[in-house]
């Protein structure tokens, strides 16, 4: 008899991924002679990249380092009116940098058109059959969003909307893991990007679009971060840790870039709008208790978590608020939100596309009891 179940997506990410590499030496030869834009954050001022980059046989263009966190539509449209027209984009920097990079990218490929830029991202008005995007290179800093590894966007709008620009031809033509850049990271930034992977790993699995490729990479994520990422928090200096953090986010991405994501991110957007907490801390602050919920009626899918955290079902929302604890997670949630701050957001914690994905649906009641609950189990470890 068929299965009622509809067909897990293919795997399938045409990035070439550099694991292991340092970023200034193996840049020329992937560039081989091409003008090019490098796109960063400030951060980059802090290291030496900039100077190698501009004393290198092929420097950049032009360079832009002054992307900030969760771009928005406005800020990417001004950016692309001041680039000049290269052959390649080169992003350096965390998930926001990358995304920011393809929606520059985007726009480059109709013409600079903002009016249609926002149309596409607002009203979902559909991309041109001729749309193809501008080679990208990216270069992660932080370890967490799985963009170097995906063809979407995250974009927000000037109001605090967030949206996503998604096409096949904005996946990065190349990924270039450098550990060494990652070692720049403070420490909020290295947990809460790991968090994002984590969250990206744990919500693949509970999934309506999961598949034996997508549970592989995403249990494998999970333990990488359950084993590597206390430690990394305690040296960020030493490399190997930081590569192994790398490759979790790099799996998760992978995972993630097939399934899509699930309720933790639907709840996670309102909350980083309203609250401004930053995203990987506002999508992976409910997991335990979204794995609670999900446990209730699929406990087979959760055993796959289980076993990555390395205990049975039942224990595993408590064993995930134990290792959140241990990690100094509540103290940074605290700085942003209460539990009675969630009755104080406005619109729905449902997002549509991303809480479909979830193998339990949960109306806007539930989510935001989920929330609640979420910070209330987190708060007494302050």
């Amino acid at each position: 008899m068929a299965s009622s179940t509809s067909f897990a997506p293919a795997f399938n990410c045409p990035t070439r991924v550099h694991g292991r590499a340092e970023f200034v030496k193996i840049l020329p030869t992937l560039l081989d002679g091409a003008s090019w834009a490098l796109i960063a954050s400030p951060f980059i001022r802090e290291t030496d990249v900039l100077v190698n980059l501009e004393r290198s046989e092929n420097p950049p263009t032009v360079i832009y380092d002054g992307v900030t966190p969760n771009p928005t539509i406005s800020e990417i449209i001004d950016l692309a009116a001041k680039l000049p027209s290269v052959d390649i984009l080169v992003a350096v920097g965390g998930g926001s940098v990358i995304d920011t990079a393809k929606g520059t990218a985007a726009l480059a490929a109709i013409e600079n058109n903002a009016e249609f830029f926002k149309d596409h991202l607002a009203k979902e008005i559909p991309l041109p059959d001729s749309f193809t995007a501008k080679p990208l290179i990216a270069v992660p800093t932080t370890s967490g969003t799985g963009s170097e590894v995906t063809q979407w966007a995250t974009i927000w709008g000037d109001d605090g909307a967030k949206y996503s620009l998604s096409h096949r031809s904005l996946y990065p033509k190349e990924a270039i893991l450098d550990p060494g850049l990652c070692s720049f990271m403070p420490r909020e930034v290295t947990l809460y990007s790991a968090l994002d992977a984590l969250s990206h790993a744990m919500e693949s699995i509970w999934n309506v679009k999961h598949s034996p490729i997508t549970d592989a990479l995403a249990k494998t994520a999970i333990q990488l971060l359950r084993n590597n990422l206390g430690k990394t928090l305690e040296s960020p200096d030493d490399l190997d840790l930081r590569s192994q953090i790398q490759t979790a986010a790099l799996m998760a991405g992978f995972s993630m870039g097939t399934t899509q994501t699930a309720l933790a991110h639907s709840i996670s957007y309102p909350i980083t709008s309203d609250f401004g907490m930053p995203h990987g801390f506002a999508c992976s602050f409910t997991l335990a208790e979204i794995a609670r919920f999900n446990g209730e009626t699929d406990p087979e899918r959760l055993s796959i978590v289980a076993e990555a955290f390395g205990c049975d079902t039942a224990g595993l929302a408590n064993e995930i608020t134990q290792w959140f604890c241990a990690l100094g997670v509540p103290k940074y949630l605290a700085q942003y939100a209460k539990p009675e701050d969630i009755d104080t957001i406005e619109g729905s914690l449902i997002n549509p596309a991303r809480a479909k994905n979830n193998i339990r649906w949960g109306d806007n009641d539930i989510a935001v009891a989920i929330a609640k609950q979420s910070l209330a189990s987190l708060a007494p470890s302050i």
